[in-house]
């Protein structure tokens, strides 16, 4: 347990002093993103998420080592593809880089997800299928669950913390490595909270989602995949809505998606152009943005709280 907490340790302050670094380096070469929900729309460093895959190594590594599994390196191995494909995707805020197709980046996801499943249901086709749609699924719904101060990390923290709660009474070595994976996403956010001074970019939504979802599918459980997908019910009602307000532009980035009021507050804008975060304001009214975070995590929270009390009840 002393190995874990030190690993843990080092995960935090590894991850801490990497994104700094790595936020020094992206502001250098231009790749930075606007913070439009800021009066003065201060420019802050983009992608700094890929930091945190330096921690995800040194724990498959030595967990490799401790259980000579190396299943844990094909995990690694994994969330590098997805968090380079945010990354690359990213490179859009540099001048004159072009943003991957989305096609090309949904194409590469899809190779990725079913080589990662293969190797645990290689014997099952039906099930390698459902499982890569378990990874794929899970990954873009915490990328898509974005656009405040600490909202993607605070929420793929939260989650990790549960699912670490319902693999811990297995007893498996697979649930601990959730532990350092926690504290690596906690050192990000004291970076990424309100007011951020940085953002983690796809590189490191399309990570933290990937991370989740890998360690899940490492335990070849389909019943497990099929009770943790709600877990995420709050990311699929944000998509949902996204989809049906703003079918052009789910991504809302061609208007400001908030109105920024003279108190500082948040509110929605006239196009009612909605999300899970705009629906929260709709319903409690405009708050500042610190506000409208601490809900959508108190309702993440919630709902997996909810479900996980479901889980230990059907066991």
């Amino acid at each position: 347990m002393l190995k874990i907490l030190a690993l843990c340790l080092t995960c935090f302050a590894l991850t801490y002093l990497l994104v700094k670094a790595v936020a020094k380096h992206n502001i250098k070469v231009g790749i930075k993103g606007i913070d439009i929900n800021k009066v003065d729309k201060p420019a802050l460093p983009e992608s700094t998420g890929i930091a945190m895959l330096l921690p995800i190594w040194l724990t498959a590594i030595l967990a490799s080592i401790g259980e000579w599994d190396f299943s844990f390196i094909a995990w690694a191995i994994m969330v590098s593809g997805f968090s380079i494909v945010g990354y690359i995707d990213d490179m859009k805020h540099k001048a004159k880089a072009k943003a991957i197709p989305w096609r090309f980046r949904a194409a590469i996801i899809a190779v990725l997800s079913l080589l990662f499943s293969f190797t645990f249901f290689g014997s099952n086709l039906l099930l390698v299928v459902l499982a890569a749609l378990y990874l794929a699924g899970v990954a873009s719904f915490e990328n898509t669950f974005a656009g405040l101060n600490g909202l993607e990390a605070g929420s793929g923290l939260i989650i990790s913390i549960f699912f670490a709660l319902v693999l811990l009474p297995d007893k498996t070595y697979l649930s601990l490595v959730f532990l350092p994976f926690i504290c690596s996403l906690l050192g990000f956010l004291i970076l990424n909270r309100y007011p951020a001074k940085v953002f983690p970019g796809d590189s490191g939504t399309l990570l933290i989602g990937s991370a989740i979802a890998g360690i899940v599918v490492m335990q070849k459980s389909l019943w497990l995949m099929f009770v943790t997908f709600p877990f995420f019910l709050p990311h699929m009602i944000d998509f949902s809505l996204k989809i049906l307000t703003n079918p052009k532009d789910p991504s809302q980035k061609k208007e400001p998606p908030y109105k920024i009021n003279r108190d500082g507050t948040l509110g929605v804008p006239e196009s009612r152009k909605l999300d899970f975060a705009k629906m929260v304001v709709l319903l409690v009214g405009p708050k500042k943005e610190p506000a409208i975070v601490a809900i959508m995590w108190l309702c993440v929270a919630a709902n997996c709280a909810f479900w996980t009390i479901i889980l230990f009840l059907l066991k």
